[in-house]
């Protein structure tokens, strides 16, 4: 930098701030020198951006405590995404079943055993994601106009009507338009709970919430995986059905629940309703939240989300296979996609 005609009194050395000189237009410039320990506030700011593993989980186990609230909600909305868990364990362990193969199967005297036909073997596991496609496709088209409680009364009515369906199905055809309804509930379930809670997570718990997608889906896999073995030490049909029946359990518990989840705040003001969101609020964190603020953060996140809009609608499907975006497109999917290419499906079967 340039110094003026002005004259300076020697800098100490000991000194960790940053040095202010004035330019010839009077306007302060700030000129970076460098920073030794005895400055206690460069101290206090490193170790915040610092902190060990135990301070991080005080902090987090702080933020849960003074949200508990929102965090109970959280909980309650995320719960619907163990449906994704327990279908797809669902699929292989029914087929396991002696008694489901004699249900729905053809009797082979060679061998002396009832068989599945490949076809429905196949449809029966495919069923379930053929319905998640058009599921989650739906939800994301319609969550907005619709509302966010809307689609988790659609996701629970309807994976309750496809359970009864599944348990007392009488062939093979009415079994696969079963599962594939499941599937379909089970793709709202998987879109609209994530997309809840994140929008209407604080910021410091954003991230937290968002991981209990994976925890309540793996939890799912894991209670199929008990509830198969606990059924298989029964004989006769009910071996099978008491599977399909689980699948009741969440669906019905959170349908009680359901009536007193107050909407998404978030929702209501995309749709300019501000009242309507104040009450929701305070709803979900309690009659201490600091609504005023909370709107404004909301406000500053939807003129976020339009510019992106504005910007993306100038923005051809085109444009992300073009060969600048093509690496940034193939990584994008394969990050969401390679775990289907493990064969986790096959292993299913």
């Amino acid at each position: 930098m340039v110094a003026n005609s002005t004259s300076h009194p020697p800098m100490d050395d000991s000194l960790s701030v940053h040095a202010l000189e004035k330019s010839s237009t009077g306007v302060q410039c700030l000129e970076p020198s460098a920073a030794t320990s005895e400055d206690p506030k460069m101290e206090a700011s490193a170790k915040k951006l610092d902190l060990s593993v135990k301070e991080q989980y005080h902090k987090l186990w702080a933020s849960m405590k003074s949200q508990r609230r929102f965090c109970w909600w959280a909980l309650y909305v995320m719960i619907l995404t163990f449906a994704w868990g327990y279908d797809q364990g669902l699929s292989g362990t029914a087929i396991a079943f002696p008694e489901f193969r004699k249900a729905y199967g053809n009797y082979y005297t060679q061998g002396d055993q009832w068989v599945i036909p490949a076809l429905w073997q196949s449809l029966w596991n495919a069923a379930s994601t053929i319905g998640q496609v058009f599921g989650g496709f739906l939800a994301g088209q319609f969550v907005d106009t619709f509302g966010r409680k809307f689609l988790l009364y659609a996701a629970v009515i309807i994976s309750l009507g496809s359970s009864f369906a599944l348990v007392f199905a009488p062939s093979l055809p009415v079994l696969f338009v079963s599962k594939l309804l499941l599937g379909f509930s089970v793709g709202l379930s998987t879109v609209v709970p994530p997309l809840y809670v994140t929008e209407t997570a604080p910021a410091d718990l954003r991230s937290t919430a968002s991981s209990l997608t994976n925890v309540v889906i793996v939890l799912g896999f894991f209670i199929s995986s008990l509830t198969g073995y606990g059924a298989s030490k029964i004989h006769g049909v009910w071996s099978f059905k008491l599977a399909f029946v689980m699948t009741f359990l969440v669906p019905g518990l959170y349908l009680i629940g359901l009536p007193f989840l107050p909407e998404s705040p978030v929702w209501y003001m995309k749709k300019g309703r501000e009242a309507d969101a104040k009450k929701s609020i305070l709803r979900l964190y309690g009659q201490d939240a600091d609504v005023d603020r909370m709107i404004e953060t909301i406000k500053e996140e939807l003129r976020t989300l339009e510019g992106d809009a504005s910007a993306g609608s100038q923005t051809s499907w085109k444009a992300i296979f073009s060969k600048e975006n093509r690496s940034r497109t193939l990584v994008a999917v394969l990050g969401l996609q390679v775990q289907n290419f493990s064969g986790g499906y096959f292993a299913n079967t």
